[in-house]
């Protein structure tokens, strides 16, 4: 028995929302819960040499950084 079910548009694209929200809910959940762990950092990491946030600010030149922008994107194809 094959019932005749009509769906409009609208309902169509609330349900795939509801699928989407759930999907992204659920693909966080992992994120989150391996935050809380209480586990030490790995032992072989040499925090000495790690930057000191916040990094000082340092005046940037436009031509510079624009030649540089335009070569990155050359190179690693935008």
């Amino acid at each position: 028995m094959i019932d005749d079910k009509k769906i409009s548009r609208k309902n169509f694209i609330k349900e795939m929302g509801y699928t989407a929200a759930g999907i992204v809910a659920a693909g966080s959940l992992g994120g989150l819960l391996t935050g809380c762990s209480t586990s030490a950092p790995a032992a072989d990491v040499d925090t000495s040499q790690a930057p000191q946030h916040p990094f000082p600010y340092k005046k940037l030149d436009p031509s510079v950084a624009e030649a540089r922008a335009y070569q990155g994107y050359k190179e690693k194809g935008g």
